[in-house]
């Protein structure tokens, strides 16, 4: 396992620091951990650093929204511009698995430095190198980008796993995070289209209050997989972002290239 620092992938690659362009996606719900038979609602957040703000349910914008338990999957839906976006009844008992994805969406950044920043932090310095010399005069490029975001939450004993879904980013959790004792060997596997992502940059911000979050960068190993001890009482937010060229079949959006974002979130119980 490597662990690494924000400011150390910029020294290494020799680019200057730059605030950050990229907002994670991620799902929130009001409670990691309620008995059977609690009603317990999802913010969709957009944000950074694990702050953020709640997206409405936009129907347009959800290709898949729903939940696993122990009965199976539900579909979560509801009301146009609803606020939390998702609600639904903690039925069963054991590990619930929310899953949530989006349709495609664009961005056109008109300075090559927003778009330098972002693939820095995503990891990408080879990307990022292509554009050090781009003039900003007239510069024009499109992102296309999808999110693919989990949450685990545990309804009643701790008991149940996470499971790979097949998303074509996604992040499962091998390891129950509300496990008791806490996981001093907590792991999480990156996959793309169900398939293991060997060296994958996976970022995870540790939330203990809203003002006090720890970010750690850590790189897959061999297996797609990144390993930390659990610490109790704590939020965790695990990002992993795929930057690939494309050609787009959208001719007015032309993108050239297009992000793929894996998010996951879980509570670790206070012990």
């Amino acid at each position: 396992m490597q662990i690494i620092s924000y400011l150390a992938v910029t020294m290494l690659v020799g680019l200057v620091s730059l605030p950050s362009y990229a907002h994670e996606f991620w799902m929130e719900p009001s409670d990691f951990q309620p008995q059977v038979g609690d009603v317990v609602t999802v913010d969709l957040v957009i944000g950074t650093h694990f702050d953020g703000f709640s997206s409405p349910y936009t129907p347009d914008e959800i290709a898949a929204f729903g939940l696993i338990d122990a009965a199976g999957t539900t579909p979560i839906t509801g009301r146009f511009g609803d606020l939390p976006a998702g609600q639904f009844n903690a039925a069963q008992a054991g590990l619930l698995l929310l899953y949530h994805q989006t349709t495609p969406s664009y961005v056109t950044y008109t300075k090559p430095e927003k778009f330098i920043s972002f693939a820095v932090e995503k990891g990408f310095a080879d990307v990022a190198a292509r554009y050090q010399k781009q003039a900003a005069e007239n510069f024009r490029l499109v992102e296309k980008y999808r999110r693919f975001a989990k949450s685990l939450i545990m309804v009643g004993p701790a008991s149940g796993k996470d499971q790979l879904l097949g998303l074509e980013m996604e992040l499962v959790a091998l390891t129950n995070p509300y496990q008791q004792p806490v996981s001093k060997e907590f792991t999480v596997a990156v996959y793309e289209s169900g398939v293991p992502r060997p060296g994958a940059q996976v970022t995870v911000f540790i939330r203990h209050t809203p003002r006090d979050v720890e970010k750690k960068i850590i790189i897959a190993d061999g297996r797609g997989q990144v390993h930390l001890p659990l610490l109790p009482g704590r939020h965790y937010l695990f990002d992993s972002v795929k930057l690939q060229p494309i050609i787009d079949t959208d001719p007015i959006k032309n993108a050239e290239w297009e992000s793929l974002w894996a998010a996951l979130t879980f509570a670790v119980p206070e012990g």
